[in-house]
């Protein structure tokens, strides 16, 4: 049968790495800059209420942009889990260099190109400013961090978001060309994603003999928890526990509807939403014991030790049959 080793656990592991360190810089930068969004005619205007504040305006946009490309390279990393995840259960174990150059050829170069595009559209801060002060100067006489990108109309199709440029600016044009070429392939992945889960299933019920009950529970606890992400993404959520949610991203959307004017109340809401998403790694090592346990055995340097040819895994499938 089938035998799960410590090899084939730390490659996939390789993905679970990036993810989180991906994961860990989005909810860091999220909390440095905790940005209220204002849209307005056609431009976006960010107040942040963050520690970046006590810094400058550019290390605020900075901690938005890393948390706006974390949030744009989940999908593709979803992507490499499943491709890695497939091939594993087809009995062949990926070595570790495929794995690391899937996850740079898939999950790095669109966020990155989009990220630095992002960078170069910034807008002059007093800009932003008078256009606040404009249109809501009580948020203006508060002498909050402002900045933002002048000059974008937005309209909304069904799950995508466009966005297009009024005026003529060459940086500006082509950073909105490449983010409607973020959105077109975020959607081609999501059906990449819906193949790769087909085929994961179907190795299962091809490979059901050799494979223990556990280890099918396993791989399809996994593809069922990755497709709930990756839906829950399609509705511009967050695989979060259900509390994380309400507290995180109602108050954040509800931010668009515009229902409350009252910039110390919004300034609250928003600090306690960007806060409450630190709160979900910890019911994650709270209730999913292997976490917690692979944590303490990195913190204790145990987990090296761990890792013999002779110990196997009951986690992930290798190559070899008996």
């Amino acid at each position: 049968m089938l035998r799960h080793t410590a090899k084939s656990f730390a490659n996939f592991g390789t993905v679970l790495k990036f993810q989180v360190i991906v994961d860990i810089t989005t909810n860091v930068a999220a909390v440095m800059v905790m940005n209220r969004t204002i849209p307005i005619d056609n431009s976006y205007v960010y107040i942040a209420n963050g520690p970046c504040t006590l810094v400058s305006s550019s290390v605020c946009f900075i901690s938005y942009v890393l948390m706006t490309m974390g949030a744009s390279m989940t999908i593709y990393i979803i992507m490499v889990s499943f491709i890695v995840r497939l091939l594993i259960v087809r009995s062949s174990n990926p070595p570790h260099y495929i794995i690391i150059a899937l996850i740079v050829m898939l999950s790095l170069p669109i966020p990155i190109v989009s990220s630095v595009m992002l960078l170069l559209s910034r807008s002059d801060d007093y800009i932003m400013t008078s256009i606040l002060h404009e249109h809501l100067p009580e948020y203006a006489a508060l002498n909050e961090t402002i900045f933002g990108l002048f000059g974008f109309q937005l309209r909304f199709t069904k799950n995508i978001l466009l966005r297009h440029r009024r005026y003529s600016n060459t940086g500006h044009d082509n950073f909105i060309r490449f983010a409607d070429t973020d959105e077109y392939s975020s959607v081609l992945n999501h059906f990449g994603i819906e193949a790769f889960r087909h085929k994961i299933m179907e190795s299962l019920q091809q490979n059901g003999e050799f494979l223990s009950d556990k280890t099918r529970r396993m791989h399809a606890l996994f593809v069922k928890l990755n497709t709930l992400f990756h839906h829950q993404m399609l509705d511009q959520q967050c695989a979060i526990p259900p509390v994380v949610f309400v507290v995180t991203l109602v108050p954040v959307q509800l931010e668009y509807l515009n229902l409350i004017r009252s910039p110390l109340i919004e300034a609250m809401i928003n600090i306690l939403a960007r806060l409450s998403t630190l709160i979900s790694p910890i019911i994650v090592l709270a209730h999913i014991v292997p976490y917690r346990k692979a944590l303490v055995r990195w913190i204790t340097g145990q987990d090296n030790q761990s890792i013999h040819p002779t110990v196997h895994s009951s986690l992930l499938p290798d190559n070899s049959v008996e």
